[in-house]
């Protein structure tokens, strides 16, 4: 433990249940059944495709395989895409049943990808942070970043660095306890088709008014844990209080700790993009973490 970083955890009991899960009739059904996934053929794009894949497959979603073409001559690469992306298709069908969709234009990657989302009625994008454009491209400096800030869906960003594998534990990161259902339904869906626990947690600055503010933190935030186990009683939820000098710091640490698999951060639709704290935390974030970020929207 890091120096000055307090960790309070809250585990309620885990109530356990024969039967299969349920939700609450506010999840429907139908969430995330079309998924979206925008690739360049690199090797990221490869692994966010992976994951989608997985997604699909247990959430009987339908896949969109996108390529936007930007490079001349035109109709040469359209064919060569249109060429690459049946054979990706092929590959997946052959071992999963699952429906694809591919579709290819001459257009630029966000507007390609932001058309798509509205056409094909689109509930979930899977997209990598790095591609072919630039190795030191990154998510929140990048494409990935301009699409989080219009896109109105929520976006899985897979880091170059990692693998698939089953979610065991989500992570999601809030910093206010008002929060409409819908926020949290991509969340509780992964968890739900996984049998993933949740660990819900807030962060305490301690440079700004710790002891107030932590105690207050801390009550809140069992009671959002309560809330939410009432509202889903058979899915594994705790409580996380964080607290130290450095948000970035303190959430990784836990995440390296205790094994985390994907890490969930609400973004709001202002003038730049922003996270649960500031933008300048989330691309931090991006840059060091292995792990995937489920990106939710906001309104506001």
């Amino acid at each position: 433990m890091t120096k000055k970083v307090f960790l309070t955890i809250f585990f309620a009991e885990i109530f356990r249940q024969k039967y299969v899960l349920t939700l609450s009739t506010h999840l429907k059904t139908e969430d995330m059944k079309n998924i979206l996934v925008p690739t360049d053929f690199s090797s990221n794009a490869q692994k966010a495709l992976n994951h989608a894949v997985q997604l699909a497959v247990k959430a009987k979603a339908k896949i969109t395989l996108l390529h936007a073409v930007e490079t001349f001559p035109i109709d040469e690469a359209i064919a060569s895409a249109s060429q690459k992306l049946e054979m990706i298709k092929k590959s997946i069908q052959s071992s999963e049943n699952i429906a694809i969709d591919v579709q290819v234009e001459a257009d630029a990657s966000v507007n390609f990808i932001l058309h798509a989302i509205d056409e094909f009625s689109i509930d979930l994008v899977v997209m990598g942070t790095l591609g072919n454009a630039s190795l030191k491209e990154k998510i929140f400096g990048s494409r990935t970043a301009v699409v989080i800030e219009k896109c109105k869906v929520p976006i899985l960003v897979i880091p170059l660095l990692s693998e698939w594998k089953k979610p065991q534990k989500i992570l999601l990161a809030i910093n206010k306890f008002e929060i409409d259902d819908e926020v949290l339904t991509p969340a509780i869906k992964i968890a739900t088709l996984f049998q993933s626990s949740i660990q819900v947690t807030i962060f305490t600055d301690t440079d700004d008014d710790y002891v107030e503010d932590y105690k207050l933190h801390e009550k809140n935030i069992i009671a959002f844990r309560e809330k939410l186990h009432a509202q889903y009683p058979t899915l594994e939820i705790h409580a996380v209080h964080l607290a130290g000098k450095h948000f970035r710091e303190s959430l990784q640490q836990w995440i390296e700790e205790n094994k985390i698999d994907i890490l969930v951060m609400l973004t709001y639709k202002r003038n730049i993009i922003e996270s649960i704290f500031n933008s300048s935390m989330t691309k931090k974030m991006s840059y060091h973490s292995d792990i995937p970020l489920l990106a939710v929207p906001v309104a506001e």
